[in-house]
């Protein structure tokens, strides 16, 4: 019997390997595409998978480009912001310092009920004709240069096999790709975490009965939108509210808290937080555990995510930075935006060789950047000077420069990379030496005193400027960016000031940080 011919194939049928079929069928209608998939659908509504936050890039990708405004706006929450606590153990959790904004920002990011999303898009793809083989295991893979060759048995028992001349990997972190082709890369962080769900909403809102705690954020009694986080040296906790009902938790490490919280199982984890965030260790007193997961290591990257021969990489199937600021979608809408350039550019009769080196250099020097985030800086996860100086520069990099580039379709256009090549370098350049202040100070690993205090980023013009800039779709990207690089050369001198300053108790920054982060501009 001959080999079924496919013009793509996809290996996982996750968000990303989803999304990009319906991305190409989107774009080329005619494509034939199928995708193989080890779960059954329809999937939980709480299936265990990390990435349920989303930050401006990934909700662009997903609105936007994928067209599930609808959904959503229906079936998914809106998030406020990133929200971080400090301190060590306060009785009142008013008391401990807070770190976020007190309005949303104007452009909207979401909670994501993964299997609600994957759901939908499996209906929607099955609507459209696009074969998915769900149920299945994939057994092997074989790859020349014109042709590619995927040997699974599905849900039925029966040996299968594609043929195809693109394959993409979307198919997790085995890496069925970059262990065939031998892209496997370290990428020089080292994270580790525990993560589980419970089936309650929990309310960081109800936490404490102080009235001026409540009202000092224009969305009263909503901060439990927010991606919550409790932060401590060496560690952050993260609180995802999810449509459903349920609650996504985890706890991140670097290695030497790791090696001291002894996270070996749920049992452990539940004595750990009585000990650090009692409040949290409260509210999760009599909920059912949905599942609870480890992973050591956590971070990886690739030698190379595509290639004219006609394969690819996406989600966590090529690379994995760390969860903080939650950028996992994000990479994958801009792997999935490439992939889809190169696939449906070769299907017109056009040489993409040159566009699949250039991307694949932006992508990768993309997520580097985004791990010099995370490389050596979780001891300062706890320090509330730091990480107000380090968010805010973080969000100027990201809005200003990144999800810039990704606004204005800068991460598929290979001649308009090359033009900004300065501006680019200049930026990459500033943003080394603000990580390496921050990596400085983080050594310290300082929890400053708790005093109850505010810090309220939607107050800082700097970030103002900056979210306002991207939403502005009239604006050039040569424009914008030249504004950005104005904006982050200013501000980068008075936040290394701020980290630079580290006495013994608080450091003269923190008397007034607020009201530094607004002079920083």
């Amino acid at each position: 019997m001959p080999v079924p011919r496919k013009d793509v194939v996809i290996a996982g049928g996750g968000l990303a390997g989803l999304g990009l079929a319906k991305q190409l069928v989107a774009q080329r209608p005619d494509l034939d595409i199928a995708v193989v998939e080890r779960a059954r659908f329809p999937l939980h509504d709480t299936t265990p998978k990390v990435g349920e936050s989303t930050v401006e890039i990934a909700s662009r990708y997903l609105v936007d480009t994928l067209n599930l405004g609808d959904h959503f706006r229906e079936q998914q929450l809106q998030k406020f912001g990133l929200r971080c606590f400090f301190g060590t153990p306060q009785a009142d959790f008013s008391q401990y310092d807070e770190l976020g904004a007190s309005n949303r920002f104007p452009l909207p990011t979401y909670q994501l009920e993964r299997g609600v999303l994957e759901n939908h898009l499996y209906a929607e793809l099955t609507a459209s004709g696009v074969q998915i083989d769900d149920g299945a295991s994939i057994q092997d893979v074989k790859l020349d240069d014109t042709d590619k060759r995927l040997k699974f048995v599905d849900a039925s028992g029966a040996a299968r096999e594609y043929q195809s001349r693109w394959l993409v990997d979307c198919a997790g972190r085995f890496g069925l790709l970059r262990r065939s082709l031998n892209l496997n890369k370290s990428s020089e962080h080292r994270g580790n975490a525990v993560w589980f769900r419970v089936d309650r909403t929990l309310k960081i809102d109800d936490w404490t009965d102080n009235t001026d705690w409540q009202s000092r954020v224009a969305l009263e009694g909503r901060r439990w939108l927010s991606t919550n986080h409790l932060m401590g040296p060496g560690y952050w906790i993260w609180i995802i509210p999810l449509a459903s009902g349920a609650t996504s938790l985890g706890i991140v490490m670097d290695e030497q808290a790791w090696g001291s919280a002894g996270l070996v199982d749920y049992s452990a984890t539940e004595i750990w937080l009585a000990r650090h965030h009692p409040q949290l260790a409260d509210h999760l007193a009599g909920v059912k555990v949905l599942d609870f997961v480890s992973l050591e290591d956590y971070s990886f990257a690739a030698k190379r995510c595509f290639s004219a021969d006609g394969w690819a990489m996406s989600g966590e199937a090529g690379v994995f930075a760390d969860p903080f600021y939650s950028p996992g979608s994000d990479f994958i809408g801009m792997a999935n935006d490439i992939i889809s350039h190169l696939v449906v550019r070769e299907s017109r009769g056009d040489c993409i060789g040159q566009d699949a080196r250039i991307l694949d250099t932006f992508f990768r020097g993309f997520f580097d950047n985004t791990v010099s985030l995370y490389r050596q800086e979780y001891g300062g996860w706890g320090d509330r000077v730091m990480m107000s100086a380090k968010l805010t520069w973080d969000y100027c990099f990201y809005w200003g420069v990144l999800a810039l580039l990704y606004y204005r379709g800068a991460v598929t256009d290979a001649r308009l990379l090359r033009s900004i090549n300065p501006q680019l370098t200049e930026s990459l350049a500033l943003n080394a030496k603000m990580q390496a202040a921050f990596r400085d100070r983080a050594k310290k690993r300082l929890v400053l005193p708790a005093r109850g205090i505010f810090i309220d980023q939607y107050a800082v013009p700097v970030l103002q400027v900056l979210a306002g800039q991207l939403k502005d779709s009239d604006v050039t990207l040569e424009s914008a960016l030249t504004h950005s690089m104005e904006l982050i050369r200013a501000v980068a001198p008075d936040l290394i000031a701020m980290v630079s300053d580290c006495g013994s108790a608080a450091s003269r920054s923190d008397t007034d940080l607020l009201g530094t982060l607004r002079r920083a501009i």
